[in-house]
């Protein structure tokens, strides 16, 4: 148990003496003043340092300093490498130390690549430890900007390690001089099937936290301009680095405090972590945090929204990284409250709990256009229910019935059949939330961040379509409906507001929203709704694909309107349009209506993708086999469509739309990264073509197998082989619009513009003039520098410069992009 500590305790052992050090009963380091209550309260203080950088909170009116790596020293004195000796792990940590020290790693230091154009075995790339394979990709350049593993140099926050696997991506400019990148990992703190609990970090001057962390690198504007046309490291542009999560509150909005373990059934009544509690504040999550008082689970995906960006006063009110808990495991036969929305006041590193948009996990929220002044309006997509009861730490995991049983005595189906486990039950969904409110529409304060924001007081709306034979899906839910939809095929039907509604009261899980779906959505049957039902994945009784990663369209600003794009783990994408959202919003008069028509079209249904995948002449995996197929399996011939599309971000070129696509299939030879050709959905007999980014990891992948790690030494050898796995890359971020420059060479936008303006300087850059920053999961990778200092799993950010044909597809015709 004690190995998962061993990073923090070789911090607190450079800077305590021996006498100040006792272990507690669980094999771990405290000191003097906390032993027997908080380990290692101290470090962040320790570890930190108030130096001029400071001063960028402040407003600066020069550019930060590139950070400087000035070497250490690994050589202690006896007594402390006696104590470290008889700690577990210590070995790996002090081999860690001095592989930054010989090597130089510092954040954005590592070049080579996780990623590459074919496998090597069929590239002929070199296969060798900490270095890339092949790197010549078919569409476009790609570089690091920061790995798994790498630690900061920077005065403040000086050791900090980047955290993996990234999930979620975002970016802003925190002064005139720099550009921030926030990234969040999708960690599973003692959850993790693999033993691994990422090192921790304290909110509210007194809990600590583990699990899932939310983390920034700055970079100065002007060299991060420039990157992509040399081949320099970032570590070259680096201005700081650190957590993004200072102060945390829960659904109450306490701030989060200590967790009570004392006493017999002991509960946190105030300032409880309610993903990890039932509603009196028990902890009910399977396994407890080894090192800190809460974990928070699985971030999943992110959406970095600025103020105002659709329009002067339309939008949120402030900065704001937008993020979900996605799924859980409980102790059998207890009740929970479940997973909801996270909102971080990016100004203040504030993490704000939200329960507007249920309580059933979730996988991405986005802003989307309002188009009136006093309403904010999200897309949101996820599980809806992905909790389970867990049997061991390696046995099977239980629906939890004992939940279903509670609301079955509680309430009754409008179908007189009793609720069954809500996961994926449910529809396409938008989150309408009116600004200023509090939860029961009164005026609130003005110095309230939630409901300055519109997160206290919404409503919850989900697409509903005749569902009849007759009626525009022929009576099937969303998946059977796409296993033969082309590009263009559209349903009519409205998105109808849910009967639940948040109230400000947290309540356990079986008196949540994520039931409504089981019920037929209100008004279903009046004129012009007959036959209406939510379309789902499967039917009321049966889950099927989960809703994935979604994406606004950045134009909706311009062309006023509202709509989004919507993914699946089925494979299929497409296009969701609200109509009349203006007019809407207007009759409302202050409350929120009743539906907004809206409707939908495809982009690609779960049909064969094989001849519209381009890959040139890379892409190539063992044996003769390519990426225009998905090798999940390798016993056969492959799949012939997208297998489990995760990530999906749209960027935006003068009006035209292209979407970055990744699945996340456990592709045996190497997962695979899209681009698409311009987005269309014409009914034109034209489906879109799909340009190949990059493959990474794999189970049968060369590179992997033969243990080449990214830095060196991460990947784990168990005496006879490597250990491989899939990889993944999730969620995107445009930095394009911070970085585009006017006719005088100066920046076209300020730290001070807001959203409205990053868009319009965004949309000017050209497709292959854009630099598109993504994440890289690399699941396999988690020993070495990564495994000694508790940073989770192999993590690699990157920017991506596209090259690819411009045009819809099938304008375009060019033998350079077979």
């Amino acid at each position: 148990m004690v190995r998962y500590t061993v990073a923090a305790s070789a911090l607190l052992l450079a800077t305590a003496n021996a006498s100040e050090i006792a272990i507690d009963g669980r094999g771990r380091f405290v000191t003097g003043d906390n032993v027997g209550r908080r380990l290692f309260s101290k470090i962040p203080d320790l570890v930190s340092a108030a130096t001029a950088r400071f001063l960028q909170a402040m407003g600066v009116s020069s550019p930060p300093p590139v950070c400087v790596d000035k070497g250490f020293n690994t050589t202690m004195d006896p007594a402390t490498v006696a104590i470290m000796s008889t700690h577990i792990g210590m070995d790996g940590v002090m081999e860690g130390l001095r592989q930054f020290a010989d090597e130089g790693i510092s954040v954005g230091s590592t070049t080579a690549l996780i990623l590459e154009a074919s496998d090597a075995a069929a590239s002929g790339a070199t296969i060798e430890d900490g270095q890339s394979g092949d790197v010549d990709f078919p569409f476009g350049k790609i570089k690091a900007i920061a790995t798994g593993g790498e630690r900061n140099v920077c005065d403040e926050n000086y050791g900090f390690k980047i955290a993996g696997p990234p999930d979620g991506v975002g970016s802003y400019l925190p002064n005139d001089y720099t550009l921030r990148v926030v990234v969040q990992s999708e960690s599973y703190g003692p959850l993790n099937p693999k033993g691994r609990e990422t090192f921790y970090y304290k909110v509210n001057d007194g809990p600590l936290i583990t699990g899932s962390h939310i983390q920034y690198v700055d970079y100065d504007r002007e060299m991060f301009s420039t990157f992509m046309e040399h081949d320099g490291p970032a570590s070259d542009m680096v201005t700081g680095m650190g957590e993004m999560i200072e102060k945390m509150y829960n659904l109450k909005g306490e701030p989060v405090g200590l967790r009570s373990m004392y006493g017999k059934d002991p509960k946190t009544t105030v300032g409880a972590h309610y993903g990890n509690t039932d509603a009196d504040g028990k902890y009910v999550a399977f396994s407890e945090p080894m090192s800190a008082d809460w974990f928070v689970q699985s971030l999943c995906s992110a959406h970095l929204e600025l103020e105002h960006q659709w329009g002067e006063g339309i939008g949120l009110e402030d900065k704001i990284y937008i993020t979900n808990e996605e799924w859980q495991n409980y102790q059998i036969g207890e009740n929970f409250v479940g997973l909801g929305v996270h909102v971080l006041d990016v100004e203040n590193k504030a993490l704000h709990a939200v329960g507007g948009f249920t309580m059933g996990g979730f996988e991405k929220q986005v802003e989307i256009n309002s188009q009136h002044p006093d309403y904010v309006i999200f897309a949101s997509s996820g599980y809806n229910g992905n909790f389970d009861y867990k049997v061991s730490v390696d046995g099977e995991l239980l629906i939890p019935d004992p939940v279903t049983a509670l609301r079955n005595a509680n309430y009754t189906r409008d179908d007189g059949n009793p609720y069954v486990w809500p996961k994926d039950i449910v529809p396409f969904r938008v989150y309408v939330g009116m600004k200023g409110k509090l939860e029961d529409g009164s005026d609130a304060p003005e110095d309230d961040f939630l409901a300055r924001n519109g997160f206290k007081y919404g409503q919850l709306y989900g697409f509903a379509t005749d569902m009849s034979e007759t009626g525009p899906t022929g009576g099937v839910g969303r998946d059977e409906w796409h296993k033969t939809a082309t590009n263009g095929a559209e349903v009519v039907g409205k998105m109808i507001a849910q009967p639940w509604r948040w109230d400000g009261e947290v309540r356990n899980f079986e008196h949540d929203g994520v039931w409504d779906y089981q019920n037929l959505p209100p008004g279903s049957g009046d004129a012009g709704m007959e036959n209406y039902d939510w379309w789902v994945s499967g039917d009321k009784n049966n889950g099927g694909c989960k809703t994935e990663h979604i994406s606004p369209d950045p134009r909706d600003g311009v062309r006023g309107t509202t709509s989004y794009i919507q993914g699946s783990t089925c494979g299929y994408f497409g296009h969701v349009y609200l109509d009349g959202v203006k007019e809407a919003l207007e009759a409302a008069a202050g409350d929120f209506p009743a539906y907004f028509d809206a409707h939908y079209h495809v982009y690609q249904g779960e049909t064969d993708v094989t001849a519209l995948i381009k890959i040139g002449d890379k892409g190539q995996y063992t044996e003769g086999r390519d990426a225009t197929r998905n090798w999940d399996s390798t016993d056969g011939e492959g799949k012939v469509t997208f297998e489990d599309i995760d990530g999906l971000q749209v960027v935006e070129d003068n009006g035209k739309l292209y979407a970055m696509i990744n699945e996340d299939s456990g592709n045996k030879l190497g997962e695979r990264t899209f681009i698409t050709s311009e987005l269309e959905h014409d009914d034109d007999g034209l489906e879109l073509n799909y340009y190949l980014v990059a493959l990474s990891g794999g189970e049968e992948n060369s590179r992997m197998a033969a243990g080449v790690g990214i830095p060196k030494g991460v990947a784990c050898y168990d005496g006879t082989t490597y250990h491989t796995d899939a990889h993944e890359m999730s969620g995107a971020t445009d930095v394009s619009g911070f970085l585009r420059k006017d006719e005088n060479g100066d920046f076209a936008m300020s730290a001070a513009d807001t959203g409205v303006e990053y868009l319009a300087n965004d949309r000017q850059v050209g497709i292959n003039d854009k630099y598109i920053v993504t994440v890289l999961q690399a699941h396999s990778l988690m020993c070495g520098v990564i495994g000694s200092f508790n940073a989770d799993e192999g993590a690699q950010w990157v920017v991506y410069k596209p090259d690819i044909p411009e045009g819809r597809a099938g304008e375009v015709q060019s033998e350079t992009f077979v």
